[in-house]
């Protein structure tokens, strides 16, 4: 009976944990719908790929932040730092640019056919493994 009770507390504990990083993703990927595909931050340019690529974190203090990432509690509060009592979660954010406007060398523009597509990545600090991923394409006026 106790070996039944276990498996099932450790199940919905793991239940609980995924719930939470989902939010936190979801969270994530309304931020960048409300700074929409002109606002988000430019990438570089990959002539190999055709596409552009920008990874960090929204961190409300700096905005977005390249090579940044940031953490959580486990009830979804964003700390300060990695340091920051409490963290539970890690966040990063990738922006990869489809269909873009070339300037010279690595740098572009966004037009009006561009895809952004956001992916959030929410990993769990302790063990390393990413919990959930969650993404959207932002493109200019709205899907």
């Amino acid at each position: 009976m106790f070996g039944s009770w276990s498996t099932c507390f450790r199940n919905s504990s793991k239940v609980a944990e995924l719930t939470a990083a989902a939010e936190i993703c979801q969270a994530n990927l309304e931020v960048a719908k409300v700074f929409g595909a002109n606002n988000m931050p430019l990438g570089t340019y990959s002539s190999t790929t055709s596409t552009a690529s920008w990874t960090g974190a929204y961190i409300p203090s700096t905005g977005w932040t390249s090579g940044a990432t940031a953490y959580y509690t486990y009830g979804g509060a964003q700390l300060a730092s990695s340091t920051t009592a409490g963290v539970y979660f890690s966040a990063s954010v990738t922006v990869t640019d489809s269909n873009v406007l070339l300037g010279t060398g690595s740098t572009y523009t966004i037009a009006p056919t561009t895809i952004r597509a956001v992916v959030v990545s929410v990993t769990n600090v302790s063990t390393g493994a990413v919990d959930f991923t969650m993404a959207t394409d932002l493109v200019q006026g709205g899907l």
